[in-house]
């Protein structure tokens, strides 16, 4: 009977779909935050201290080795750490709603009225969204200057914390490369006989090098050769069981084939590639000056040129081709170089972004019909 009361009661716990969000995000901040702490003690303690320093000498080369991994990794997880935080809080529009006859430059409005706009999904009870912003259904929130929400670190990327997010995105294959390279060329090696052993045992080829499936399964060819290394390391570490008991000698684990290193490198490998199309993808942008979505969703919005009153202001479509934030390549990059590193949570006062000079000056022409 308790088991059936326990039962019926578990059913009736139900998330909502932010919540499994919520969930699922922090799951992914968690295991982002163990790979960079396990890569740090791969890297510190068997490649730096062991292998490096213990096992082959190099005192100088290791104490380098080990300055640098740290040099590298700390920021690093402190620019993570810093992104993941806020989710509720930083740059949130809570700002009250302007009075139009008051605005004299002109300004982004969601219609010919020349109106603001405003929010009413969630909590947000039809609140000011000031251009840029963008309600992001994960978090709850219109978040100024919007971006992208990222999963990976369960947060959204704001042109306040783009910067910081653009120099994780260029620690993260800077510090894999420092951190591989004295162990590459040794790492191709284990590579090699992990698959020369697979291919030479009959156990390997009965389960899968002779199996048609292997053809297709996991990625079609690619995944074959994957697979079949991967057995080759599982028989190494087994007849290394068989035949020898003392596996602490220092740099054991970088001088014997290792399947969890060439995992947890293979791993760090394509995060690396990732995040370095992530960087250039951001910058590429950054000089456009548009948003990640502005890029998805271009949209379909008015620009408000205050003429002395309400009644004579003039309210101009944006064409579908044209940036309205786009200042041009060089001040795009210097608004970008001058925001903070790691942006503060604090409140700030509301600033009217700036608009394409190029586009004002269009609706400003005595040619536009609506002039």
């Amino acid at each position: 009977m308790i088991t059936l009361r326990l039962a019926a009661n578990l059913g009736k716990i139900s998330l909502f779909p932010g919540q499994w969000i919520l969930c699922v995000e922090t799951i992914i901040q968690l295991l982002v935050l163990c790979v960079i702490a396990y890569s740090w003690y791969l890297s510190v303690f068997h490649v730096g201290i062991d292998w490096l320093i213990r096992r082959r000498g190099s005192y100088a080369l290791g104490a380098i080795y080990i300055l640098s991994v740290n040099v590298l990794i700390a920021p690093l997880a402190g620019l993570y750490l810093s992104l993941c935080s806020g989710r509720y809080t930083r740059d949130v529009a809570i700002y009250p709603l302007p009075d139009k006859k008051l605005l004299v430059e002109p300004y982004i409005c969601t219609n010919q009225s020349g109106d603001p706009d405003v929010c009413n999904k969630g909590k947000c009870n039809g609140k000011w969204r000031p251009p840029r912003a963008y309600h992001c259904s994960t978090c709850g929130v219109c978040r100024l200057q919007f971006d992208h929400h990222c999963p990976w670190i369960g947060n959204c990327v704001t042109l306040y914390t783009l910067k910081g997010f653009c120099c994780m995105l260029f620690l993260l294959p800077v510090a894999f490369t420092v951190a591989a390279l004295p162990i590459f060329k040794i790492l191709l090696v284990h590579i090699s006989s992990a698959l020369d052993t697979s291919r030479r045992n009959e156990w390997a080829n009965q389960i899968w090098w002779d199996w048609p499936g292997s053809w297709i399964l996991c990625a079609g060819p690619f995944g074959r050769w994957v697979v079949g290394t991967i057995l080759g390391f599982v028989i190494i570490k087994i007849d290394r069981q068989k035949s020898r008991e003392d596996l602490l000698e220092p740099g054991y684990l970088i001088e014997e084939p290792h399947l969890r290193l060439i995992l947890t490198v293979g791993f760090a490998m394509l995060l690396s590639l990732f995040t370095i199309f992530l960087l250039i993808n951001s910058l590429k942008m950054v000089l456009q000056g548009v948003t990640t979505l502005e890029t998805l969703r271009p949209p379909t919005i008015f620009v408000c040129i205050p003429r002395g009153s309400a009644e004579s202001s003039v309210t101009v479509p944006i064409f579908p081709n044209e940036r309205p934030y786009d200042l041009g390549s060089t001040l795009n990059w210097k608004f970008f170089v001058a925001t903070r590193l790691v942006a503060s949570s604090n409140l700030r006062s509301y600033i009217w972004p700036k608009l394409n000079p190029t586009m004002i000056q269009r609706m400003r022409s005595p040619l536009q019909p609506d002039s």
